[in-house]
């Protein structure tokens, strides 16, 4: 008996140490791994340390010596932390937290300039976080000068993301001023991100005037930025029924610079109800700015049955064009027919290189087939090009190409003294 007594008093004992160590086992295995890792970290160092001199200098024998550079120094030093917070934000946020409007009156008091903006922006964070109405109540009263501008428009901000109705209700009782519409358009910029239906009907119950116009902009942009298609529905409601075409003419821009074809199916809807040249020209001049050259193909193939054509698109999109790549521009046009849409691209070359290139702007001004074109900004170049260089403009009227009875006009009008430069009206028949 006594060998099993022995067996079974050495499996207690073994047992009783395995609960013993049992809580401390995921501790010595993160022990071992880590006691692992140096291990063979040391190794891989090993040999780098460890390399015998004999390998080098039999190296050394093999190659001939050269000069190598030493390396630039690099300090192992780390560089000093730089706080992130500056001691007067710090400050700031301290009284903020203990008294806002204190903290606010505090500020008041501070040198104006950019250090007291920021302070009251910080302090309207952690006011309007907490209570947007009362932080909003106190600038309006209290805040004078940019900090009242720009401490309102971040509180109505702060107080859109939680409860736009109830700030829209509280901006309707501002006093009717520039407060105000600083206020608007910050509240309708945010709630068009989130519910731009409930934003839009709050900016048109507004009273026309200033504050509906500055808070229709902001929110048509931040729309159009989400929703372009609605954004663009909403713009054309207002023109059509409170006369606000800019309104429209901004957000097709926008609208096209996201989407070409989608904004073209829009306003070829719109031209069924609404005859808008400048909302269509407004499209061209985006279509221009990312493409002009797919533009100009564009307007060449289309209809002149086609409800948005106009020879006049080729103007703008010539003065858009020549101001990018005046070179390309000329190419195209000079490969263009004769006729009403070629005259309207010329016309619009011709003017947008008149800064730069008088006398070619001239040159084709006098290209131009209409006779009345021709004559009108033949007359505008001159008198352009004679206020900054009267003999060269003088210069060319007497050399160019041109037929007599417009040299003749040309000649007789005081283009060519140093001031008066008064536009004529002006007749071939004269």
């Amino acid at each position: 008996m006594r060998w099993p007594f022995q067996i079974l008093l050495v499996i207690v004992i073994l047992g009783l140490s395995i609960l013993a160590v049992w809580p401390h086992v995921p501790a010595i295995k993160k022990e071992a791994n880590l006691l692992c890792l140096a291990w063979q970290n040391a190794r891989s160092s090993e040999p780098e340390e460890t390399a015998p001199q004999v390998a080098a200098e039999d190296r050394e024998r093999e190659a001939p010596r050269r000069q190598i550079l030493a390396p630039p120094t690099i300090s192992s030093a780390e560089p000093d932390p730089t706080p992130i917070d500056d001691p007067f934000i710090l400050d700031t946020r301290k009284r903020a937290q203990e008294d806002p409007e204190a903290a606010m009156q505090w500020l008041q008091s501070q040198n104006s300039g950019s250090e007291r903006l920021r302070g009251m922006l910080e302090v309207v964070a952690l006011w309007a976080a907490d209570d947007s109405q009362s932080a909003l109540l106190w600038l309006e009263s209290n805040a004078q000068g940019l900090a009242r501008l720009e401490t309102l428009s971040s509180g109505v901000e702060l107080w859109a993301e939680s409860n736009p109705t109830d700030a829209a209700a509280w901006i309707d009782g501002m006093a009717n001023d520039g407060s105000k519409v600083a206020a608007a358009k910050s509240l309708a910029a945010k709630w068009a991100q989130t519910q731009p239906a409930e934003a839009s009907a709050w900016v048109s119950g507004l009273p026309t005037g200033p504050l509906r116009d500055e808070a229709s902009a902001a929110l048509a942009d931040a729309w159009v930025r989400v929703d372009a298609q609605s954004a663009a529905i909403w713009a054309f409601s207002e023109a059509e029924f409170n006369g606000n075409t800019g309104l429209l003419e901004s957000t097709i821009q926008t609208f096209t610079k996201q989407s070409p074809e989608g904004a073209e199916t829009f306003l070829r809807d719109m031209a069924k109800v609404r005859n808008a040249p400048s909302v269509l020209a407004n499209h061209v001049i985006a279509r221009a700015e990312q493409d002009p050259a797919a533009t100009a193909e564009w307007l060449a193939n289309m209809s002149p049955s086609d409800p948005i054509y106009s020879t006049e698109y080729t103007n703008e999109l010539m003065q858009v064009w020549a101001e990018s790549d005046s070179i390309a521009a000329s190419e195209w046009l000079s490969q263009q027919p004769s006729g009403t849409q070629r005259d309207a691209a010329i016309y619009g070359f011709s003017q947008s290189i008149q800064r730069y290139e008088p006398a070619a702007a001239a040159a084709w001004a006098n290209t131009i087939d209409n006779p009345e074109s021709r004559m009108a900004r033949l007359t505008d170049s001159v008198r352009i090009w004679a206020q900054s260089d009267a003999e060269a403009a003088k210069e060319w009227v007497n050399n160019a190409e041109l037929e007599p009875a417009v040299r003749q006009i040309l000649s007789r009008n005081n283009y060519f003294a140093l001031e008066g430069f008064e536009i004529p009206v002006i007749r071939l028949e004269d």
